[in-house]
């Protein structure tokens, strides 16, 4: 379907948020790490060992996996990511106390900061008496299922939730695919990317069915939403002003992480859906958004 292609060729020209905001000394190592996983993806012995020539590697494993515990308590903005970043890019080497000082500078309250650094050390301990190294761990990857059950398991404690969640994929994500950060090679560079489910946020959400990207969904979900939206657009047409569709997120999620599935590339099918939902979408920028020829613009439709 062209809107889903539209969506998907938007998160290809876009970066990732987090790496949009990564410390600039950091830009160097990503852009290693993927020339390094382009060459040794199909041998992970080699892949570790070339990997460890990359100065500082683990630290700045240990920041995404700050962002991922975060993710269970706020959701960052890019001003606050990107905040974030600047403050932890002037840490060499990790340190509780640093790194508590750089969470209340970025406007964390202390004992939020005290529980975050706290699940970070604990999640550092449980995978380093596993792996010599945090990269090592993500390298030997090779299961999207095994990699999210291990995220799950070490860093969240097999804890439930959305909030969890949130932070669960942001992890994967950064690590699945040869856009982002791809240490977990034989997942970037092989069909198991596109077994990444994603979160389902309201963002990607409103785009999705705003867009109408789930017409072609045969599912009883979809097919229940298509009536009303159906319903909305016949009244519009006769009365002159459509019949606000409101929907709760949990009641489509699953159509949305369908819908990201059979766009061939999840990863990119939700970076671009949440890019366009954050700067256009959610306040109705019809005009200025790039997906507006393709796009049916219902914007009767809410979700809370």
């Amino acid at each position: 379907m062209e809107v889903r292609k539209r969506i998907v060729q938007h998160g290809a020209s876009i970066r990732d948020r987090v790496l949009e905001t990564l410390p600039h000394d950091y830009e160097m190592l990503v852009e290693q790490v993927k020339s390094i996983s382009r060459i040794y993806r199909n041998d992970v012995d080699l892949l570790i060992k070339n990997l460890s020539n990359i100065k500082n590697l683990d630290i700045l494993v240990i920041y995404t996996i700050l962002l991922s515990i975060i993710n269970k308590y706020k959701v960052l903005s890019y001003e606050e990511l990107a905040k974030l970043s600047q403050l932890y890019g002037e840490i060499d080497f990790f340190s509780a106390s640093r790194v508590r000082k750089v969470l209340e500078n970025a406007g964390f309250g202390r004992e939020t900061a005290n529980e975050i650094i706290s699940n970070v050390l604990r999640s550092l301990n449980v995978i380093t008496s596993r792996h010599k190294t945090l990269y090592e761990w993500v390298a030997k990857q090779r299961k999207m299922s095994k990699f999210e059950e291990e995220v799950r398991t070490l860093i969240f404690r097999n804890e439930g939730g959305n909030r969890v969640g949130r932070g669960v994929k942001l992890l994967l994500r950064l690590y699945i695919h040869q856009s982002n950060i791809p240490i977990a090679a034989r997942i970037a560079y092989t069909n198991e990317v596109k077994k990444y489910i994603p979160h389902g946020d309201i963002y990607t959400t409103y785009v999705t069915l705003r867009s109408n990207a789930f017409e072609d969904v045969n599912s009883l979900t979809a097919e229940r939403l298509k009536a009303r939206v159906a319903r909305s657009v016949l009244g519009g047409l006769r009365e002159g002003k459509y019949r606000e569709v409101t929907v709760r997120l949990e009641s489509v999620r699953g159509l949305i992480r369908h819908v990201a599935k059979i766009s061939e590339d999840p990863v990119l099918y939700e970076r671009g859906a949440y890019d366009i939902g954050v700067k256009y979408c959610r306040d109705l920028k019809c005009s200025q958004c790039p997906i507006r020829d393709v796009c049916r613009q219902h914007g009767f439709i809410k979700v809370k």
